[in-house]
């Protein structure tokens, strides 16, 4: 990854936690990595975890094509070895977030069935 996508990666990654900051969510954690996959944003709000996909696009209109299910599968797959290694008696949901010219596009929120 080229030094100026890295940098516009982390620009909206940025934007968005300061726009669940600004929605009163208490950030958990950032770029919660295993392996070969990670989860952007881990936020809380009263008793609910908050798992967030940032996705940075630059021309693609049809957001969804972003979020396949085998990205959804990881990121699950993500939010189920941190529930194992950080055990919670808390809800949780998975939203995801487009972000483009440095601005959020669409906040799709719980987008799985968690």
């Amino acid at each position: 990854m080229t030094r100026r996508k890295k940098d516009k990666w982390d620009e909206g990654e940025a934007l968005v936690a300061k726009y669940y900051q600004d929605h009163w969510y208490i950030l958990v954690e950032e770029k919660y990595t295993i392996k070969w996959w990670e989860i952007d944003l881990i936020f809380q709000k009263d008793n609910i975890l908050t798992f967030i996909e940032v996705k940075v696009t630059d021309y693609m209109d049809d957001l969804q094509d972003y979020v396949t299910l085998k990205k959804l599968w990881h990121v699950k797959h993500t939010i189920d070895y941190y529930l194992y290694t950080h055990p919670t008696d808390k809800e949780y949901v998975l939203d995801v977030v487009f972000v483009r010219d440095n601005a959020i596009l669409e906040v799709y929120k719980n987008v799985t069935n968690t």
